[in-house]
C-alpha cells in the first residue's frame, strides 16, 4: 500500500519535522552515506540545540546522523523533547540497540524506531553497508521494537544497483514482519563521504518500478518511497546547529538555530512543500 501524496495540502505555519544529525560519527562506514562527514562533534552545543528544538513548532524530531545510539544520553534528549509535546523518531542501524537497552535506554522514550536493513540476506546487507554490518543483530533490534508496546517500527532500505535484485525478497520479509511503515530511498549521490556512485547509481524510472513492485509484495504494509529528488524534502539540524536542506548533490545552509529561531528559518525555507510531502509517512503517528 504505497503512500499517496496529497497535492492539495497547504503549507502549514508549523514545522512538520526536523531531522537532527546528532553526531557525525557512526559504527559503520556505508559508501552511500549522505550524512555529515565524521569530525569533532561540538558536544557542548547539544544542550542548546535541544532547547532550540524544544522551543520550535516542530511536530516531530528524528534522531539521526551518524549513528545516534553512539550518544549515551540519547534517551534523555528524547524524553525532554517528548515532554514538550513532540513525537520522536530514532533512526538507527540497530547494531548498538541491545547494548544501549542493557545500559538503561528505554525504547518507550521514542514514538517510532527505524531500523536500516538493506537486503533480505546477510550477504546483500553487507554488500550495501560493509563487512561490519550485522544483519542478524539488525533484525534482533527490529524484533525488540516490534514487541515493545507503544513503539512503532519503521524499516528503512536504500535501493541501489547493488541490492535491486534482492528487493522482492526483502518485500516478502516486510510483508511477514508487518512494521508500521517501510521507507524506500533511491540511492542518492548527495554527501561529502558518498563514494559509491559507480556501483550504486540507479535511474529514476527503475527505482519507481522496483518500489511499485515492492509495495505490492509488502502489502498491506504502508510503503513510503522517495526518489533522489524527493529526498530533498528534509529540514536538517547538524551537530553545530546549522539548518540545512538537501539540494542537488549538496546541502543548502538556511541559517543556524542557535542564532535564529528555527521557525523563522523554516518560514524562509525555499522547499517547504517538498519537506511536507516527504514526511507524509509520519501519519503513522496518528
Amino acid at each position: 500500500m504505497p503512500l499517496v501524496v496529497r497535492p492539495e495540502a497547504k503549507i502549514p505555519l508549523i514545522i512538520p519535522s526536523v531531522d537532527w544529525w546528532m553526531t557525525s560519527h557512526c559504527n559503520l562506514a556505508c559508501d552511500f552515506c549522505f550524512g555529515p562527514r565524521p569530525g569533532r562533534d561540538p558536544v557542548e552545543l547539544r544542550g542548546d540545540i535541544l532547547q532550540a528544538l524544544v522551543a520550535s513548532s516542530a511536530r516531530a524530531v528524528t534522531f539521526c546522523g551518524g549513528e545516534p545510539l553512539l550518544i549515551r544520553r540519547v534517551g534523555q534528549y528524547a524524553a525532554a523533547l517528548r515532554r514538550s509535546g513532540k513525537s520522536i523518531v530514532l533512526n538507527t542501524n540497530g547494531q548498538l540497540l541491545r547494548r544501549r537497552l542493557d545500559q538503561g535506554l528505554r525504547l518507550t522514550d521514542f514514538d517510532v524506531v527505524g531500523i536500516s536493513i538493506d537486503g533480505p540476506t546477510a550477504e546483500i546487507h553487507r554488500a550495501m553497508r560493509g563487512n561490519r554490518a550485522d544483519f542478524d543483530e539488525a533484525f534482533k533490534a527490529a524484533r525488540m521494537v516490534k514487541y515493545t508496546s507503544g513503539v512503532k517500527l519503521k524499516f528503512a532500505t536504500v535501493v541501489s544497483a547493488v541490492n535491486r535484485d534482492g528487493l522482492p525478497a526483502m518485500a516478502r520479509i516486510i510483508h511477514r514482519f508487518r512494521p508500521e511503515v517501510w521507507r524506500l530511498y533511491q540511492y542518492s549521490s548527495r554527501g561529502d563521504q558518498n563514494f559509491g556512485q559507480r556501483r550504486h547509481w540507479l535511474p529514476d524510472h527503475e527505482f519507481q518500478l522496483l518500489a511499485k513492485e515492492a509495495a505490492n509484495l509488502a502489502a498491506p504494509v504502508l510503503t513510503a518511497p522517495s526518489t533522489e529528488a524527493e529526498t530533498e524534502g528534509c529540514l536538517i539540524v547538524d551537530p553545530s546547529g546549522n539548518v540545512l536542506q538537501p539540494t542537488g548533490t549538496s546541502y543548502l545552509r538556511l541559517g543556524n538555530c542557535l542564532e535564529e529561531p528555527l521557525d523563522q528559518i523554516w518560514a524562509k525555507a525555499p522547499m517547504q512543500s517538498k519537506v511536507i510531502d516527504n514526511k507524509l509517512w509520519l501519519s503513522v503517528l496518528s
